[in-house]
């Protein structure tokens, strides 16, 4: 399913997106202004000879958008070479899903970058690869200390809430690292052959045997 010019102008800005954030609202606001842009990302798009348009596939309840969406939205925002444009996920999931594989139908969230004239350039899937060690490490160590609760609900409820605490701590450190393999995603994708598009960056998951 392509995305047309049509439906990409529908798309949300920063501001209108973050207007209809129903869960996890506040930290995202902590995360969004404690994204620092690096500036050799800000300088490779503020010298594109063309803007680009970043199409955002995102939703308020996902831990990885929690991180990754306001570290984009900020970048965005702050070149005048990406046009933005926002779509909730669980909107648009059969649009969403065809810029991933058939095993990775549903993740969230998505970023897709396209040309000038709507041709595919990049796409970067759910958040930086590197930074998947960290994310299994606060893991660990939100089970951990969670461990010793034995009502099953309040654990839930404590391992949400160190996982969201650590994440808004991290905004700076993850965010620089998230914006810097996103740039190189579309960096490499203007590398490419308009044949050989889209590169793509990001998680990745082995296709199921």
């Amino acid at each position: 399913m392509a995305l047309s010019a049509e439906k990409f102008a529908q798309g949300m800005t920063t501001n209108q997106y973050i207007d209809i954030i129903k869960v996890n609202k506040d930290p995202f606001l902590q995360i969004h202004s404690g994204v620092e842009i690096p500036g050799n990302v800000l300088d490779y798009f503020n010298g594109l000879a063309q803007p680009v348009n970043l199409a955002i596939f995102t939703s308020d309840w996902c831990g990885d958008a929690m991180s990754t969406t306001p570290a984009i939205l900020r970048l965005a925002d702050a070149s005048d070479n990406i046009r933005l444009g926002v779509f909730n996920r669980d909107d648009e999931l059969e649009l969403t899903n065809s810029f991933l594989p058939e095993h990775r139908a549903g993740t969230v969230p998505v970023f897709v970058v396209f040309d000038e004239n709507m041709g595919e350039v990049a796409r970067f899937i759910e958040t930086a690869r590197s930074l998947v060690p960290s994310i299994d490490a606060m893991d660990e160590m939100v089970a951990q200390a969670a461990a010793s609760v034995s009502d099953e609900a309040e654990r839930r409820q404590q391992t949400r809430g160190r996982r969201t605490a650590h994440r808004v701590g991290k905004a700076a450190e993850w965010g620089a690292v998230i914006l810097s393999e996103f740039q190189r995603t579309v960096a490499d994708g203007f590398a490419l052959s308009a044949s050989d598009r889209p590169a793509e960056g990001g998680t990745q998951w082995p296709p199921q045997e």
